[in-house]
């Protein structure tokens, strides 16, 4: 016999499946009612808030979350990527910094740091965490082609022909490996450059 709990839980998955967000957060909402300290219910929930841009809620809800379980990188992650969303980019470092410290190996991270850091317009930044991210997983042809098209901007700023040439050799690198994993965005780029 399926618990109460399994039965709003699972009624909650065919809905968010099925785009009917408002069913889907009664549904999690009667789990949480039943079970609070379910952190499937609290991920899926701001995960529906998420979806519907009620952010505010999707964060306090990952806070909620934080309280329960305040080891879980995923959590942080999450939010982090909300922060993003709504341009708090130093709350995103510090989430993101938390899963590091937690999890040196979550190149996601990495990769997020560096999309915070790129639309900070550090790019030098951005570029150093698509590398780590690169260390910890070397089959990412997206941050690879991130990378082709950082070192691709910095090369526009540079006036000295000599530090200009080294950018643009970078990027081609970058864009190559993009290219040879299997990303048909980088596969055209290349073509057309040639």
């Amino acid at each position: 016999m399926i618990s109460e709990e399994n039965k709003y839980f699972y009624s909650a998955l065919s809905n968010i499946q099925n785009k009917k967000y408002d069913e889907a957060i009664n549904d999690l909402i009667k789990v949480i009612e039943i079970d609070n300290n379910n952190l499937d219910a609290y991920h899926n929930l701001a995960m529906v808030y998420y979806e519907i841009k009620d952010y505010d809620k999707a964060i306090s809800t990952y806070n909620k979350s934080i309280e329960i379980y305040p080891h879980d990188t995923d959590i942080y992650y999450y939010r982090a990527g909300i922060y993003i969303e709504i341009k708090d980019y130093d709350r995103a470092i510090e989430d993101l910094e938390k899963v590091i410290l937690k999890n040196e190996a979550y190149s996601d991270a990495y990769y997020l740091m560096s999309v915070v850091y790129r639309k900070k317009k550090k790019y030098k930044k951005a570029i150093k965490y698509l590398k780590k991210t690169l260390e910890f997983n070397p089959e990412d042809y997206i941050a690879y082609y991130d990378a082709y098209r950082l070192y691709s901007m910095l090369s526009n700023y540079k006036k000295e022909e000599e530090k200009k040439e080294k950018y643009i050799l970078k990027a081609q690198k970058y864009l190559k490996k993009s290219a040879d994993l299997g990303y048909e965005k980088a596969a055209e780029k290349l073509n057309d450059n040639n």
